[in-house]
C-alpha cells in the first residue's frame, strides 16, 4: 500500500489552533506537491479518512495500542461536544493494516516486524525513493556494466570480447611470485583471496602461469611441442574428438571462445589424452583448458599448466569414483559446517535419508563452471591454482548456503509431489541461485574462505570413505585405451615382460640426457640364474639401470636406479648412511587396465615441498641383497636368493604396495643397462 494512497502528496499542514486540551491541526489541499510531515502526522488529534476514492480507506490507531499498550483517555473540545475527539498521538493506516477484535472493533496495529516493514516501504515509495534491496541491486549492476564493458585490447586471439581493461584493484603478480619462491603458500593464498581481480584486469594473462610454474616447465612446454608436431603430421587436417566430449555429465563450456580458440582448445585436450593415458575421467579438464585459453595466446603454456595440476596430488580427480564420492563428501561437509542448510534440505524433501538428499547436489561442478557468471568463475579458479580442490569443495558449499538463505522463506509447495520430482525442483533452484547470484564476488568468496575449521585431512578422510562405499556400485563406463608414444631420441630397449610402448613410457621419465642410447640387458634370470653373485657380477660396474620384475601370480613392476651399484663398496660412505642414489629414481607397477605403468617418482620432486626435508632412500645393497625406495616400508627388497621379496608403501616416492601380494615370489627378473651417449 503506497502512502501516497493514504494521503495524497499534494496535501500540506497549513494551519494549527490551539483548543487548550489538545492541538488541532486542519489540513488543506496546496498546489505544490510534497509528502505530508510524518512527523506532524503522529501529533494529530482528529480522526481522518481519505473521500478520494482510492481502494483502501485510511482509519485511524492509537499509537500505544500499536505498540501494544492501552489508552483510553480521551478529551472532548471546549464547547463540551465529541465532535472532534482527540487521541494521543494517532497515526492513521489502512483498514488492512489493523487488528480486529470479534466484536467488530480495532485493537490497533498488529505488532509484528511485518507491519514496520510495510510502513517504511509505504514511506519510501511516498519519498519516491526505490526499495532498499532494489537500490542495492541497481548499484551493483551499475557497477558490474561499467567494468563489464572494457576499451582495452583482447586478452588473446582465441577470446571473442575478453579484454583487457583500466581497475583500480592492485597488481600484486611481483608480491606473489616474491612470496611463492620463498615458499610462503599461506602469504600466496591469502593475497590471492582478498584481491578481488576483476575478468578484465591485467593480472589475468599472467596470474595462473606464474602459480604454476615450476622446474618442470619448460620441459613440459617442449613435451607439447613435439606432440602437436605429431599431433599435425599423423591428423592431417582429419577432425578428431576428444574422448571427454563423449563422457557422460562432463561440463562442456568454453565461455565462448572464437573458432581458432576452440580448434586450439580440441588439439589441446588429445594431446592431454595421448601422453596422460591414465585419465579415466576428469570434467574439469575441459573449462579449465578454455579459461586457461582466454587468456594465453600459448597453448603450450595452457598444456604445462594442466600438466602441473596433473602431476600435483590434490588438483583433479581422474577416475568416476570420485567424483562420484564428491557429492557425498560435500553433502557431509553441509551437514557440520551449514547445518541450517541441511536442515532446511531435509524439510523441503521430506526425507533424512542422505542417498537421496546426495542428489540434490550432484551437479555442484556446474553450478561452479557452467552457472556462475564468468567474473566469478575467475576468482574461483584463481584460488583453485593456490589451495586445489579444496576450494572447489568450499565454493559448492557456499552455493547451497545462498540457496539456503534464498528459499528459507517463500518455499515452493511440494505436496503431491513424487520425490523425483522435488529433487528436481530444488535441482533448478540451485541452478537459478548460480546463475542469478544475489552477492558480489567478493563476497562469494568470503563466504566461501570463512568456513571455519575446514581441514584437508577432513575431507580426504571423508573422500577415501565415501570413495570405498561407492566403488562397488559406480560403473566403470566402457572407454578405449588411449595407447601413448612419448618422444624420446632412439629406440626403446626390447624386452620379454614389457611391450615396446611401456619401454618408450619408462625411457620418458629418464634425464632426457640418458634417452640417446638405448638400453641394453645386462642380467636375465632364466639365463644367469639366481644366484647373487653371479648377479653383482653381471651389473656392479652398469652406471644406471632398469629393473623389471614378474612375480609368479603375473604382477610387473619394478625401478630406474639413477646411481650404479658398485657405491655398495665405498666403505667410508657407507658408515655415513647405507643409502646413496639420486632423485631421478623411481619405480613403477603396471597397470593392466591401461596397458601402461604407472609411475612414482621421488617426493622431493613436488613443487610445493622442501626437497631438504623429504626422504631420500633411494638405493641400499649387501652381498646377498638390495632395497630400492625404502621410508615406512621398502618398496622393492630382494633377499638371499633372487626367488623372492617384499614391496610395501614407500614414503620416498610416496607408492603403494607395487604388487597386491606384497610377499612375492620371482617368475623372471630383467636388469637393463642405461648410459649415456659419452
Amino acid at each position: 500500500m503506497m502512502l501516497s494512497k493514504i494521503i495524497r502528496p499534494e496535501v500540506a499542514f497549513s494551519d494549527q489552533t490551539d483548543t487548550g486540551k489538545g492541538r488541532l491541526i486542519i489540513i488543506k489541499r496546496t498546489e505544490k506537491p510534497g509528502l505530508l510531515n510524518l512527523a506532524a502526522m503522529f501529533q494529530a488529534g482528529a480522526d481522518m479518512s481519505d473521500t478520494s476514492g482510492d481502494e483502501d480507506e485510511v482509519v485511524p490507531a492509537r499509537v500505544g495500542q500499536a505498540v501494544g499498550r492501552t489508552n483510553e483517555s480521551e478529551v472532548d473540545n471546549e464547547e463540551g461536544n465529541n465532535f472532534f475527539r482527540f487521541q494521543r498521538a494517532a497515526p492513521v493506516y489502512p483498514k488492512h493494516m489493523i487488528n480486529h477484535n470479534l466484536d467488530g472493533t480495532t485493537a490497533g496495529m498488529r505488532r509484528t516486524t511485518s507491519s514496520i516493514a510495510r510502513i517504511s516501504m509505504a514511506i519510501r515509495r511516498s519519498l519516491r525513493l526505490p526499495r532498499r534491496s532494489e537500490a542495492r541491486m541497481a548499484a551493483r549492476e551499475e557497477q558490474i556494466l561499467v567494468e563489464a564493458v572494457p576499451e582495452g585490447p583482447l586478452f588473446t586471439e582465441n577470446t571473442r570480447d575478453t579484454r583487457i581493461g583500466e581497475s583500480h584493484v592492485p597488481n600484486l603478480l611481483q608480491e606473489i611470485i616474491d612470496n611463492k619462491r620463498l615458499n610462503r603458500y599461506d602469504k600466496v593464498k591469502k593475497l590471492i583471496r582478498r584481491t578481488d581481480w576483476p575478468v578484465c584486469h591485467e593480472i589475468r594473462g599472467s596470474l595462473w602461469k606464474e602459480l604454476c610454474n615450476t622446474k618442470d616447465w619448460s620441459s613440459s612446454k617442449r613435451l607439447y611441442y613435439d606432440e602437436a608436431i605429431e599431433y599435425d603430421r599423423i591428423n592431417q587436417g582429419k577432425k578428431q574428438s576428444p574422448q571427454i566430449l563423449a563422457d557422460e555429465g562432463g561440463v562442456l563450456n568454453n565461455f565462448d571462445l572464437k573458432e581458432v580458440g576452440s580448434v586450439k582448445l580440441i588439439r589441446l585436450l588429445l594431446i592431454i589424452e595421448r601422453l596422460r593415458p591414465e585419465i579415466v575421467y576428469a570434467p574439469t579438464i575441459y573449462p579449465l583448458c578454455s579459461l586457461l585459453l582466454h587468456f594465453n595466446d600459448d597453448d603450450a603454456d595452457c598444456f604445462a599448466c594442466i600438466n602441473y595440476l596433473l602431476n600435483t596430488k590434490g588438483f583433479i580427480m581422474t577416475a568416476p569414483v570420485q567424483w562420484a564420492a564428491s557429492s557425498h563428501t560435500i553433502l557431509a561437509l553441509v551437514k557440520k559446517h551449514k547445518s541450517a542448510a541441511y536442515v532446511l534440505l531435509k524439510r523441503r524433501l521430506g526425507t533424512s535419508d542422505d542417498s537421496v538428499l546426495v542428489k540434490c547436489i550432484e551437479d555442484w561442478l556446474l553450478w561452479l563452471f557452467q552457472y556462475l557468471p564468468l567474473p566469478y568463475v575467475c576468482r574461483i579458479v584463481d584460488c583453485y591454482f593456490a589451495e586445489g580442490h579444496k576450494f572447489l569443495i568450499r565454493s559448492a558449499i557456499s552455493i547451497v548456503y545462498i540457496w539456503s538463505k534464498v528459499h528459507k522463506r517463500g518455499m515452493e509447495d511440494f505436496s503431491g509431489k513424487s520425490i523425483q520430482e522435488k529433487i528436481d525442483s530444488i535441482k533448478k533452484e540451485f541452478m537459478d541461485v548460480a546463475t542469478n547470484i544475489s552477492v558480489s564476488t567478493s563476497t562469494f568468496i568470503a563466504t566461501a574462505v570463512k568456513i571455519r575449521n575446514l581441514q584437508s585431512a577432513t575431507i580426504a578422510k571423508l573422500q577415501s570413505q565415501y570413495e570405498d562405499e561407492l566403488r562397488d556400485e559406480v560403473v566403470q563406463r566402457p572407454r578405449a585405451v588411449k595407447r601413448v608414444r612419448r618422444t624420446i631420441f632412439c629406440e626403446a630397449f626390447k624386452s620379454c615382460l614389457v611391450d615396446n610402448d611401456t619401454a618408450i613410457e619408462l625411457m620418458s621419465y629418464m634425464p632426457e640426457r640418458l634417452q640417446l642410447v638405448t638400453p641394453t640387458l645386462a642380467y636375465q634370470l632364466s639365463q644367469d640364474g639366481t644366484s647373487f653373485y653371479n648377479f653383482w657380477n653381471k651389473i656392479d660396474r652398469l652406471d644406471q639401470t632398469i629393473i623389471i620384475i614378474k612375480s609368479t601370480t603375473g604382477a610387473i613392476f619394478g625401478a630406474y636406479c639413477s646411481s650404479t651399484w658398485a657405491e655398495r663398496h665405498d666403505r667410508k660412505e657407507r658408515t655415513r648412511s647405507k643409502y646413496w642414489g639420486t632423485g631421478e629414481s623411481f619405480v613403477f607397477r603396471m597397470n593392466k587396465d591401461m596397458e601402461l605403468p604407472e609411475i612414482y617418482q621421488w617426493v622431493g620432486n613436488s613443487p610445493d615441498v622442501t626437497s631438504s626435508d623429504c626422504p631420500q632412500y633411494f638405493m641400499s645393497a649387501t652381498d646377498k641383497s638390495f632395497v630400492i625406495g625404502s621410508g615406512g616400508s621398502d618398496a622393492i627388497r630382494i633377499d638371499e636368493e633372487l626367488t623372492h621379496g617384499m614391496t610395501g608403501p614407500s614414503n620416498t616416492f610416496n607408492s603403494p604396495k607395487l604388487c597386491d601380494e606384497g610377499a612375492f615370489d620371482i617368475y623372471e627378473l630383467e636388469v637393463f643397462h642405461v648410459t649415456s651417449s659419452d
